[in-house]
């Protein structure tokens, strides 16, 4: 095909994915995702074992009062949903060549004899393309969000202050990644896994809270 310019097809779709080529989907998040959820489960459980455990305890004795514990583990299950749809994200995206920011891809209507034309995607250039990056920084925040805020009650009643402190972490750790984000795409990624880090955590000490409820 002849190319507009480098890097891109003659309608305009990278020639390349971000993704890396030899790894698939898949295994790319599973591995991920294991490692991650590993390391902030730990810190979860040195929050509990090295923190207030007394009061911990008291609390999570309150969770297997009113059989609550399955409501804290459940958002791990929601979590494992949310990881399959990302999955399939990912392998549509790989396939079609789309890298962030873009997150949808626009067909111009030619009539039936004209040539196609280019494709629309996001101005990535110059004060446009940093809008466009600022305003999908925000994006992402808010679709963490809903998650994030349940892990803070759920957690906040066991954990008040690690919960306290994870949560002010993380709102720093998002600031970064939106300021990144808008300098590049890539420049998303640091704050990005160190604020998701933050939620793990959280997600951890909910894993064990509702674990030693229903153990009981």
């Amino acid at each position: 095909d002849e190319q507009a310019s480098p890097g891109v097809d003659a309608r305009g779709i990278p020639l390349k994915s971000d993704y890396p080529e030899g790894l698939p989907v898949p295994a790319l998040y599973a591995i991920f995702t294991t490692v991650f959820t590993a390391i902030c489960l730990g810190i979860a459980f040195a929050i509990y074992k090295f923190g207030s455990t007394e009061k911990y305890d008291k609390k999570i004795e309150v969770l297997t009062a009113y059989d609550l514990g399955w409501v804290y583990l459940v958002m791990f299950a929601v979590k494992l949903g949310m990881f399959g749809i990302n999955i399939n994200l990912g392998v549509a995206r790989k396939a079609a060549k789309v890298n962030v920011p873009d997150q949808h891809v626009y067909k111009v209507h030619t009539p039936g004899d004209a040539s196609p034309l280019g494709f629309v995607l996001m101005e990535s250039e110059g004060d446009l393309g940093r809008f466009n990056r600022a305003q999908r920084a925000y994006m992402n925040y808010l679709e963490s969000a809903p998650l994030f805020f349940v892990y803070v009650l759920l957690a906040g009643f066991v954990f008040p202050f690690p919960t306290f402190v994870t949560g002010i972490y993380y709102a720093v750790m998002r600031i970064v990644a939106a300021v990144g984000y808008t300098q590049e795409p890539k420049g998303r990624m640091a704050g990005n896994m160190l604020g998701n880090l933050g939620s793990g955590v959280l997600e951890g000490m909910v894993i064990i809270a509702g674990m030693k409820a229903v153990m009981v």
